[in-house]
């Protein structure tokens, strides 16, 4: 072989080009814990700590063709959000039925405030409270409220109290109340005021004028609904001899009859709504809803339907039947079923 003639091994190598990545270079992430601290101990020489880069390697991972995931942002405290309550208005749909929710007439600032027109010129009340309600009377010179035995809260130095029987003891028994009637009596010449409750557990406070034109003077109770009143009330019972009225109606065999000028507190559960029932208007009620309703309107039955329906509806035999003119009062919730749920779920816990 010629020495001076070069082999193939013996050829320069030609250099390879680098191939250029088609991803391009990595993305740069950001640290989200900032920049490190400078001049403490146990750092890099680039001056970042080990505890920093051992707490973030892993966490940023970065592959190829893909970006880099961002720290996820901390939500805002609670604190930073405002909330601004908003005034709808009446409700359409309960507008149109014609009932109207109880509390939704002079309440302001959670307080129902009226007036009352007694011997004694005005007189003024407020209930507050949600459940187990409070109605606040201020009470005249001169002037005095009822209440039933065990309703007073707490009274001003002005305001006295005394117990009486009265000649209408035997009907406010039949009634469902106490033979005995509270007087809160105001003998001083300035306002005093006396704050009341029911008697019944998560009640609310439900004032009736006697003297308006959707009562007429008579309003028929459910038993014992009967709270406290201001002016000339008068307590009584009304009976019910129609056999199939008085043990399916829910109202019983006796009835609470209040009769008067002035203004009755009565007590009940739930949530409170109120109609006048124009002339010839039936209404029909579930037996255990009905709290309160006007002498002239006239109370009477209906069947809930065939087999099926008393079997499965939930309503049993019968429907109440109101037909107007007059006010109606309904409960959500009365006394009775409240005490069977609470007894109900005891004997199931058991």
């Amino acid at each position: 072989m010629d020495p001076y003639v070069s082999s193939s091994s013996d050829k320069p190598k030609k250099k390879k080009k680098k191939s250029k990545d088609p991803y391009g270079p990595p993305p740069v992430t950001e640290d989200p814990y900032g920049p490190p601290p400078t001049g403490t101990a146990g750092t890099e020489s680039g001056g970042r700590s080990f505890a920093s880069t051992t707490a973030n390697f892993g966490k940023q991972k970065t592959s190829r063709g893909k970006k880099s995931k961002k720290a996820k942002q901390k939500p805002k405290p609670a604190s930073s959000y405002s909330y601004e309550a908003v005034d709808t208005g009446p409700n359409p749909v309960l507008e149109a039925s014609g009932w109207k929710e109880l509390q939704d007439e002079h309440k302001a600032g959670g307080v129902l405030s009226g007036t009352i027109d007694g011997s004694g010129g005005v007189f003024e009340y407020a209930i507050t409270g949600d459940e187990s309600q409070i109605v606040t009377v201020a009470v005249p010179p001169g002037e005095s409220c009822q209440g039933e035995p065990g309703s007073m809260m707490y009274l001003t130095s002005p305001v006295s109290m005394k117990v009486s029987c009265g000649a209408d003891w035997f009907g406010r028994c039949c009634g469902g109340e106490s033979c005995c009637v509270v007087n809160f009596n105001n003998h001083t010449g300035e306002v005093g005021y006396a704050a009341l409750t029911t008697n019944q557990p998560l009640a609310k406070v439900v004032p009736v004028s006697l003297s308006s034109s959707e009562v007429g003077g008579t309003l028929i109770v459910q038993q014992g609904a009967y709270m406290a009143s201001y002016g000339h009330v008068e307590l009584s019972y009304d009976c019910d001899c129609n056999l199939v009225r008085c043990c399916c109606g829910g109202m019983g065999l006796v009835r609470q009859k209040i009769t008067g000028s002035g203004t009755a507190f009565l007590g009940a559960t739930g949530t409170i709504v109120e109609k006048v029932l124009a002339e010839g208007e039936v209404m029909l009620m579930d037996t255990n809803c009905i709290l309160a309703y006007a002498e002239s309107c006239t109370f009477d039955l209906k069947k809930t339907g065939g087999i099926v329906n008393w079997i499965g509806g939930g309503e049993g035999f019968f429907n109440s039947s109101l037909k107007g003119p007059g006010l109606v009062v309904a409960q959500s919730m009365n006394m009775c079923l409240l005490l069977e749920s609470l007894a109900a779920e005891k004997m199931y816990r058991r």
